[in-house]
């Protein structure tokens, strides 16, 4: 799999993107968190990123640190908090304005006092050149942020566009994960397939499994499952029990 993404080498390489999208899409599946975040950290690594921090929080929180994975240095999380940069640092500042993403080159260029302070620091610990990705879910907000191995008078090859070509690719398969690993503290979240939201709410209008399957032209036993299945991620014991949630939720409505 590396070999059919990796940039590094200056070759020219045929992307198979079929592939690429089906490992981009083990992001949208239900895992357990440490999977999640090994998988995560393989997949940019792939694309040519081993410097990384996704945060995706709730708009009222002020701590950068709540909802965290990150490969950067612990000295630098160490010193950000110790010199209190989020007062002045201009990715949360540009990512809870803007869509468009900060390419930190040109922000560094631009930056003026304690803003200014605040890149010189994080260059040194080797974020240099790199890109935030402003993100957005529900009532979250956060970004992607990932530095690229440049020198500070590089400019962008082939190679590099590509990578960040994939970057963009990856984003909506990172949505639909981090809404499950980068949860608050007894936050509740769940995402149903629209088959499984289909089987509770006719079972929430009293069709029984056999209506169900002339309903959606399926077999009982594919109705089951799907409740099955939604009933687990729901956390609940009875079909009744997972309507009860799922309505809760505002995953279905009848």
């Amino acid at each position: 799999m590396d070999d059919l993404y990796r940039y590094r080498n200056k070759e020219p390489l045929r992307i198979n993107f079929e592939e690429v999208l089906d490992d981009f899409s083990v992001l949208a599946k239900d895992l357990h968190r440490r999977d999640w975040e090994s998988h995560l950290r393989k997949v940019l690594r792939r694309i040519g990123y081993d410097r990384y921090l996704l945060s995706l929080g709730s708009s009222t929180t002020n701590d950068p640190f709540n909802r965290i994975i990150t490969s950067y240095p612990s000295d630098w999380l160490r010193q950000y908090k110790d010199e209190n940069f989020i007062q002045v640092d201009p990715i949360i500042r540009h990512c809870r304005h803007h869509f468009v993403p900060l390419f930190w080159g040109a922000a560094r260029g631009q930056a003026r006092g304690r803003s200014n302070e605040f890149w010189k620091a994080r260059e040194g610990y080797g974020l240099l050149q790199g890109v935030s990705i402003p993100l957005r879910c529900n009532e979250k907000f956060g970004s992607l942020n990932v530095a690229q191995c440049m020198n500070s008078n590089d400019e962008f090859d082939d190679d590099l566009n590509a990578a960040l070509g994939r970057l963009f690719m990856l984003i909506p398969f990172l949505l639909e994960g981090s809404q499950k690993h980068l949860k608050e503290p007894g936050e509740q979240f769940c995402s149903l397939t629209l088959r499984e939201c289909e089987v509770l709410k006719w079972s929430g209008v009293g069709k029984t499994t056999w209506e169900m399957s002339c309903i959606l032209g399926c077999s009982e036993r594919t109705i089951n499952f799907h409740i099955a299945n939604a009933s687990r991620k729901l956390g609940s014991f009875s079909r009744r029990q997972a309507v009860g949630v799922a309505l809760a939720q505002g995953l279905i409505s009848l």
